[in-house]
């Protein structure tokens, strides 16, 4: 297999026979794809900014690469809620979908062809293709890339990993809605001639049932942290390599899935300004992180991040939030994200470093903290609980329990910045990529007042 650009793939480069996708057991065929981009890029011209909104992952690449055709440019929302698609509703003119849309005022439903091809130009560069993310507070921020900075992605990450994944077929767990899905599970495959398929499987069941060997499972920690139940794959099953992005991916979870799957996993470090950054193979401790080729890693006062990358509009240079110790080889390790720093009482606190130390005491399994009250004075903690936890809660109660564990954390930290709520969850909230956004964690902390 080799990588083409999308002007290549979608104007006779590899035969109309070669297979695309496979939607429940059927092959959808390259020609298939062509001649339904064109039929719905004719009925798309003069549409200026589109926003594209597919359930299906088949559907979405004939909607994205027809707009493009068209010459329009191309939004992503961040979920496909009706609250979230009014919130950005000056950013589009027209919602282009596999379905019907009684809440979007003007909505094209994607329509079959089959009528002959013409030469189809793709404009790469020109057209922007904008991701509107929720990030870790909640609030909408656009990030502007193009289909030139995805399929230079691919290229890469092809370098990389192709020759294992040879001709892979490729299943994913998460959404193309988000970038790190529609690079990995569709865009990628799509260049490099691998098939992909159109599901996005909420849970493993209808995953493994369709599952061929020697795949690729592109995933997150939202689903590789609930394997529970799940025997370990015959070696005969066992896919090729699973990727995961979105969050860091707890030891446990990355153990459970090497004894499921036969493999350990492969975590993505990057976020939707900078594409993929780095990758690391987690094993029984997280390694550091290797820097994808072309991507430059530097720190900035106080360890902050800035990288330098090819998948990066503009100049290429894009800073970020997080915390990182470069090693002289060139890889670093994360410590955290600066963001998430702030003085309760005069003292400062990372709620980062807080939410580790609650974490390693041997009644919690997760922690996530939040400030919280009218003034953001305080300080609260959403938990799971170890079987030992859920032992000593039952039989201390609540108050003393929540005085035993900031007890324990006394020792860390000052007292101003403990936490005085708590709030015990039997699993934390997470979003579809399995990243914990700031306000369910507020919400849960809130609903207690």
């Amino acid at each position: 297999m080799s990588i083409l650009p999308l002007s290549q793939v979608v104007n006779g480069a590899r035969a109309d026979a070669h297979p695309v996708a496979c939607r429940a057991g059927e092959l959808v065929t390259l020609g298939q794809l062509r001649a339904e981009i064109a039929h719905n890029a004719r009925a798309l011209r003069g549409a200026r900014r589109a926003l594209l909104v597919c359930d299906d992952s088949y559907s979405f690449v004939v909607g994205l690469l027809a707009l493009l055709h068209a010459g329009a440019d191309v939004v992503l929302p961040p979920n496909t809620q009706s609250g979230t698609l009014r919130l950005i509703g000056p950013s589009y003119d027209l919602l282009v979908s596999d379905r019907d849309r009684a809440d979007v005022a003007r909505t094209f439903v994607l329509e079959p062809g089959d009528a002959p091809v013409a030469p189809m130009p793709l404009a790469v560069e020109r057209n922007r293709i904008d991701f509107f993310t929720s990030g870790s507070t909640g609030e909408m921020k656009r990030i502007e890339k193009s289909a030139a900075l995805l399929e230079r992605e691919a290229g890469v990450l092809d370098g990389l990993w192709g020759e294992l994944l040879a001709d892979a077929r490729i299943y994913g767990t998460v959404s193309h809605q988000h970038i790190f899905g529609l690079t990995f599970k569709l865009m990628w495959p799509l260049l490099a001639g691998r098939c992909f398929s159109t599901a996005t499987h909420e849970v493993w069941e209808t995953l493994l049932a369709e599952l061929t060997p020697a795949a690729l499972i592109v995933s997150s920690p939202a689903h590789l942290t609930r394997l529970g139940g799940l025997r370990p794959l015959p070696e005969t099953s066992q896919p090729r390599m699973i990727l995961t992005a979105g969050a860091p991916l707890p030891v446990a979870a990355a153990a459970e899935t090497h004894e499921v799957f036969g493999i350990a996993p492969t975590e993505i470090f990057g976020s939707t300004e900078t594409g993929a950054a780095a990758w690391r193979k987690v094993s029984a401790e997280p390694p550091l992180w290797q820097p994808l080729p072309g991507v430059e890693i530097h720190a900035r006062d106080g360890g902050l991040l800035r990288l330098h990358s090819p998948f990066v509009a503009g100049d290429g240079w894009c800073d970020l939030a997080d915390r990182v110790v470069i090693g002289a080889d060139g890889k670093f390790g994360f410590a955290g994200r600066a963001d998430r720093v702030l003085k309760v009482e005069g003292k400062r606190v990372s709620l980062q470093q807080l939410e580790q130390d609650i974490a390693k005491l041997r009644w919690i399994d997760a922690a996530a903290a939040a400030a919280i009250g009218d003034e953001r004075t305080l300080i609260g903690a959403v938990v799971t609980l170890s079987p030992a936890g859920q032992a000593e809660l039952a039989r201390l109660g609540k108050f003393r329990f929540t005085r035993l564990l900031r007890r324990e954390l006394a020792a860390m930290h000052d007292a101003a910045v403990l936490p005085r709520r708590w709030r015990f969850v039997e699993r934390m909230p997470m979003d579809g990529m399995g990243k914990r956004r700031h306000r369910d964690i507020v919400a849960l902390l809130e609903e207690q007042r």
